[in-house]
């Protein structure tokens, strides 16, 4: 919004939210930040944690998760939230309101 030229206030009260779902029938929908807590891991493009080497990895606060994708898309890659591993078929039973 800045680099566009709007004038921006209070800032500091903005929340970004880390983790949304790309789908065809609800693009950027919010996927619950429990998923992480749960043990979902963040992969880059390569299929590497990259949130490995961060203190608390995929549980770090809200603002570090969001800059660590930031940096993973600004090399040109994508960023993927892989709970297979972590709720596998059970996914859709635990979180109801992620409509996969």
């Amino acid at each position: 919004a800045a680099r566009a030229g709007a004038i921006l206030a209070d800032m500091e009260f903005v929340q970004f939210h880390p983790t949304a779902l790309s789908s065809a029938r609800r693009p950027l929908a919010l996927v619950s930040e429990a998923v992480r807590g749960e043990g979902a891991l963040l992969l880059n493009e390569s299929g590497a944690r990259f949130m490995a080497p961060v203190p608390g990895a995929e549980l770090a606060s809200r603002d570090v998760v969001a800059r660590a994708i930031d940096r993973e898309i600004l090399r040109g890659g994508r960023v993927f939230l892989d709970a297979s591993k972590a709720l596998g078929s059970g996914f859709s039973a635990r979180f109801t309101a992620i409509d996969l």
